[in-house]
């Protein structure tokens, strides 16, 4: 994720030139909570403008590849690719310029693993319209910001058990595998299996099997921030090897026409069916324990740790922007550790990479032309990485490790990671009970594992 400045030395050396009187114009209306100052503070006395700028643009070519793998997901779910292409470039823009508002080096962009859940889950497993999805991302937002103003979010994400957020972590790492091993042609169903190697014969399965290897060989060398490179690999090797569909046009308008189709679609006529209350109280449940984890680790490293609820509030902020875009929800992601290790501190270092994704609008012929050999492999190192948090899991406890070993297998099983997350949650309720009784049971454990209890039997009674 370091990467090497010597190629930003001269977009640092311009930035520089800029007179230190128009930097400190440079002012953002700040959230405050209880005792804290309030009005404007300039940028420009609370961090060093060279080091914001290079780790903003670090952040963003760490995360450079995101628009484009997170809208051949969404593409699983009904919508365009350009539009939906479009839509995740300018959540990207919106979601780090209010970090940047908070005085925050955070980058709130669409999440791997979320658009998952969007795309496989709440459409095609629950069967809303991508629009229905769309709302249920919105009011989850809302929820997000609501739960954190009145600090609800917090004892909520306590009473949720680490196991079930371990094993929920490690269930979408295999999930995502399984979703970048089957685009990819890697394995494929039938056969007399449910799963089996793919014809190894097609040039497209070859060319993802040959970037898949050098896709490890580049993050074993780089990290994430080989990500980038691995699609650039991907394209060129699928050029070369005459699989790449381009008609070599480099136009901008059909992204945006497509864009105008996604745009505003969120529709709450599928607000009343159960399965929207099921999938919004999910969500929002998804999105608290995976941001507060996040943000609270990420303000910590920066020296901001009572600044953790702002970042939560830009997140749910971001997500509702995100879903008039066409997106699904945001999250605070972890390749901000680029920006934070060459000293990136404060909101300056958002704006610079909010900026970089302005510009990026203008490549979008560029990002349509990604084949999803190239893509997939990125998706199953991310993957790979999500898997590592199995070491956290205490797995030779048996009572602990019957719930999250259920939650694992079953989403990417089920395909569906409401009901990983059910079944692990009535696991676990079952087993307290039986072993410690009623008395150490959370109550919002308790209210949880009777809410999947009804929705495991709503196709009883509906």
């Amino acid at each position: 994720m370091t990467g090497s400045k010597d190629g930003f030395e001269p977009i640092i050396a311009c930035m520089s030139e800029v007179r230190q009187d128009i930097i400190n114009l440079v002012c953002i209306t700040t959230w405050v909570g209880e005792g804290a100052n309030k009005g404007l503070i300039p940028m420009a006395k609370q961090t060093e403008w060279k080091t914001e700028t290079y780790g903003g643009v670090l952040n963003f070519l760490a995360t450079a590849y995101i628009p484009a793998v997170h809208a051949a997901i969404l593409t699983q779910a009904g919508l365009p690719f350009e539009g939906a292409l479009v839509g995740a470039i300018l959540t990207s823009i919106i979601g780090t310029f209010i970090a940047g508002l908070f005085n925050l080096p955070l980058l709130l962009l669409p999440g791997m693993g979320i658009n998952a859940l969007f795309t496989y889950t709440l459409v095609l497993q629950m069967g809303l319209s991508w629009q229905g999805a769309l709302a249920v991302s919105f009011v989850s937002g809302a929820l997000v910001v609501l739960l954190t103003v009145t600090k609800v979010a917090r004892k909520l994400a306590n009473a949720f058990p680490p196991i079930i957020h371990d094993g929920l972590t490690v269930g979408l790492g295999l999930f995502l595998i399984l979703i970048g091993l089957e685009a990819a042609g890697i394995v494929s169903g039938g056969g007399g299996a449910l799963l089996h190697i793919g014809d190894l014969g097609e040039r497209p399965v070859q060319v993802a099997f040959l970037t898949l290897f050098v896709a490890i060989l580049l993050f074993l060398k780089m990290g994430p921030s080989s990500f980038l490179w691995t699609i650039a690999f991907g394209v060129g090797l699928s050029a070369v090897m005459g699989t790449l569909d381009w008609t070599g046009e480099f136009a901008l308008t059909p992204f945006f026409e497509s864009f105008g189709t996604v745009f505003g679609s969120v529709s709450f006529t599928e607000s009343m069916s159960p399965l929207f209350l099921v999938a919004v109280g999910v969500l929002t449940l998804v999105l608290l324990i995976e941001n507060i984890s996040l943000i609270q680790n990420q303000t910590r490293a920066i020296g901001k740790d009572a600044d953790a609820p702002k970042g939560l509030v830009a997140q749910g902020m971001s997500t509702m922007a995100g879903a008039m875009f066409g997106s699904s929800p945001t999250v605070s992601t972890v390749e901000v550790a680029a920006g934070i290790s060459v000293g990136a501190r404060g909101g300056i270092a958002s704006f610079v990479t909010s900026g970089l994704y302005v510009v990026s609008l203008l490549l979008l012929p560029l990002f349509a032309i990604i084949p999803v050999t190239a893509i997939a492999p990125v998706l199953i190192i991310i993957g790979m990485m999500m898997f590592q948090n199995v070491k956290h899991l205490p797995l030779d406890n048996w009572e602990h490790a019957f719930p999250a070993i259920l939650v694992i297998i079953m989403i990417p099983f089920t395909y569906s990671i409401v009901d990983g997350i059910g079944l692990g949650f009535i696991a676990y309720t079952m087993i307290v009970l039986f072993k410690k009784g009623y008395r150490s049971l959370s109550p919002v454990v308790g209210v949880l594992t009777v809410l999947f209890l009804v929705f495991f039997s709503l196709p009883v009674w509906l």
